[in-house]
């Protein structure tokens, strides 16, 4: 008998500009997320997502955007994928933009972090 399942939204989290379905796999190692984006996230251009163990992959479904990552800033569209390892400053912007997010391992709160341009902590992020 196979073991494979269909994984049923797990819970919506709605960040003002960003709106986050989240999909995780039944052993919690792997996450798929579908995000919209209407503005930026984190809404403050100095701050960033940072995640110490997650390392996922962004695929642009929809609409056209930037993506933060440290330093660079990628302009992305349809199709395209960004790599995202761990340990880098995240932001997103963009209206009407959506994507997916692919992470392992699966998001959990101990390991997000909301940081400034410098890596500073500004504060614990509990999506």
């Amino acid at each position: 008998m196979s073991k494979a399942k269909v994984i049923t939204l797990s819970k919506i989290v709605d960040l003002g500009a960003k709106k986050i379905r989240k999909f995780i796999s039944s052993d919690k190692q792997l996450e798929i997320n579908y995000m919209t984006i209407s503005g930026r996230h984190p809404e403050n251009p100095d701050y960033f997502v940072y995640e110490i163990d997650v390392h996922f992959m962004v695929y642009i479904l929809k609409g056209s955007g930037k993506i933060y990552c440290d330093d660079d800033v990628f302009d992305v569209f349809p199709g395209d994928i960004i790599d995202v390892p761990t340990k880098v400053r995240f932001a997103t912007e963009g209206k009407n933009f959506e994507y997916l997010t692919f992470g392992y391992p699966a998001w959990y709160p101990e390991q997000a972090f909301m940081v400034d341009r410098r890596g500073n902590i500004i504060e614990k992020t509990n999506i």
